[in-house]
């Protein structure tokens, strides 16, 4: 039994979690059917207000003793508990006096409640440990605090030029003046969130966080608003109200449930990057504003938030604009330093292949000799002989092995004769259709005058029997493949004035077999890399053709699309041609 306790409690949790949030969107229907919740004062509304935030601030309480992962986490899901539950208990003494209890009364109690759960939720906000701030990142919190504040300026403005807050007590405006202050802090603390991001194993539960500060923030204005125009607009905060803590409830679960597992990824560029939801948020609430302003003639607050709105317009979009730029120069930076390491990792291949072939050689060229010597001491058909014969065969075919180890590092005979490419090529036709078989429709496009490179004919060999192998097995149910040998002129790459273009043979295998996949394109130069099972990996594949053009000062270009085919360029200077 003790076994599936550990699995019943997380399905436990989660049909409690979806109970509870099925009941919080209920009462939140509820306030526009009948009156009901905390802003309309009654009995029922007030318990439901103070079970539902009590429930709210217990599951905080309880996430904080459980969060592991840092103090100051726990920290913050502490005040956060204290504040709503500070909170619940505000509405605990609403009910027992519209109960009728007598209970008694302390001048300016309340607005010293209030500003305790507004001070402990900020505080808990500033706690909340955050992601290490990214190179760049100041210039976006700058902008993104400028664009947010802007708004809840303007916001504030039009909500001071109502008549209901105009002919308002002096005590009921500075109470309003200073939840909109608190409020527009808890905005820009959640801006710095947004934009410098939470420790990643905390992110979902933030982003519900940052849900309930949104819906907070409309609900103070929608509140303001019908002071203003002498209507509390009861139905719309009552389900407001109901609506933030589902949120906080769903943060709180998160928080319960631990640290998110997170992979571990190389930093790469993001949405949040591109735009912080808060100032588009903050745009369009002020559009909107404008909408209904203009529609109630206000006047001065039209002319006011038109300015406005422009002003954050042009702002918002030089920030996505910049963060594009950024976010294309990261992406830039990355490709080049996978680059340099690729290129690090296949110089320091090479150099290994280069050593290891030596030692084999030399080795088996030991082993093939003594074989060769007992030999001539046994008799013809002898065990003993066939056992030499395979002791010698396998020494061959291991220094075979070496030099193709050897043509990977860039190793080669240099006191070969060397021949014009196409001259090497042709003889290959009828060892590439043997190696193929029938079933592959091979095309040859050699035309006259090309393939002028100077080049050994074993290395021509050893690299179309590379491609072509490559290409049979892609196309090992039948396709087409092609082998093409052309001059090319390939201008300067870079800013040099002085660099002249330079005359390369390009000698092209393509196929119209199953392609590379992208996860796969990385390694491919590797030696002995495969995607096949291993007990079906070929051996040291384009690694060969990679190193043979890098010894002529060449290189090699794939072009592949996965399900659609692959074409490999191999380019062999012309002359004094540098390194492609």
């Amino acid at each position: 039994m003790s076994l599936a306790y550990p699995q019943t409690v997380p399905n436990f949790r989660r049909h409690w979690l979806a109970g509870t949030a099925v009941a919080l969107v209920a009462l939140s229907v509820v306030p526009w059917v009948v009156s009901f919740g905390p802003v309309s004062g009654e009995a029922a509304g007030l318990l439901a207000a103070a079970i539902v935030q009590a429930s709210a601030g217990g599951m905080m309480m309880i996430a904080a003793r459980r969060q592991v992962t840092s103090a100051r986490l726990g920290q913050a899901l502490t005040l956060m508990g204290l504040s709503i539950l500070l909170a619940s208990g505000g509405n605990a003494v609403r009910l027992a006096a519209s109960l009728g209890v007598d209970l008694p009364s302390i001048p300016g109690l309340g607005l010293v409640s209030d500003l305790a759960i507004w001070a402990l939720g900020l505080v808990a906000l500033i706690r909340i440990p955050l992601a290490p701030i990214a190179p760049g990142a100041a210039w976006r919190i700058a902008m993104d605090t400028a664009i947010s504040g802007l708004g809840m300026a303007l916001v504030i403005f039009v909500i001071w030029t109502l008549p209901g807050l105009r002919a308002a007590p002096p005590d009921t405006r500075r109470t309003m003046m200073l939840y909109d202050v608190i409020e527009g802090g808890y905005l820009m603390v959640f801006n710095l969130i947004l934009v410098r991001g939470p420790a990643p194993e905390i992110r979902r539960a933030v982003m519900w966080l940052s849900a309930t500060v949104l819906v907070e923030t409309f609900y103070l204005v929608a509140f303001q608003y019908g002071i203003g125009y002498h209507d509390h607009n009861a139905p719309l905060n009552n389900s407001l109200f109901f609506v933030d803590y589902l949120f906080y409830m769903m943060s709180a679960a998160c928080f319960m449930s631990g640290p998110e597992d997170v992979p571990e990824v190389r930093e790469t560029p993001t949405l949040a990057r591109m735009v912080n939801p808060l100032p588009v948020f903050a745009v369009l609430g002020v559009g909107g504003l404008l909408v209904f302003s203009a529609l109630q003639n206000a006047g001065l607050p039209v002319k006011a938030l038109s300015v406005g709105i422009v002003l954050m317009s042009f702002l918002l979009v030089g920030r996505i604009v910049a963060s594009s730029s950024e976010s294309l120069r990261l992406l830039h930076d990355k490709a080049d330093e996978e680059q340099r390491v690729q290129a690090a990792k296949l110089e320091l291949m090479r150099r290994m292949s280069g050593g290891i072939s030596h030692i084999i050689n030399n080795l088996m060229a030991v082993v093939h000799g003594h074989a060769q010597l007992l030999r001539t001491d046994v008799a013809a058909h002898s065990l003993t002989r066939e056992s030499l014969d395979a002791i010698s065969s396998s020494a061959l075919k291991a220094s075979g092995l070496a030099e193709r180890l050897g043509l990977a590092s860039g190793i080669r005979n240099t006191a070969e004769g060397r021949k014009r490419l196409r001259e090497a090529l042709l003889p290959q036709h009828d060892a590439v259709r043997r190696q193929l078989g029938q079933k592959r429709d091979l095309e040859w496009d050699l035309p006259e005058g090309e393939g002028k490179a100077m080049v050994a004919p074993t290395d021509v060999e050893a690299i179309v029997r590379e491609l072509v192998a490559n290409a049979g097995e892609a196309t090992f149910h039948g396709g087409k493949i092609a082998i093409r040998v052309r001059d090319e002129l390939l201008q300067p790459d870079g800013p040099a004035a002085s660099a002249q273009p330079s005359h390369f043979t390009v000698v092209e295998v393509s196929d119209t077999g199953r392609g590379i996949a992208e996860a796969d394109l990385p390694h491919v130069l590797e030696p002995f890399f495969t995607n096949r099972p291993f007990h079906e990996g070929r051996g040291l594949g384009l690694s060969v053709v990679h190193g043979i053009a890098a010894s002529y000062g060449g290189g090699l270009i794939i072009d592949t699309v996965p399900g659609s085919g692959s074409r490999i360029r191999v380019y062999f200077p012309i002359g004094d041609a540098p390194a492609a």
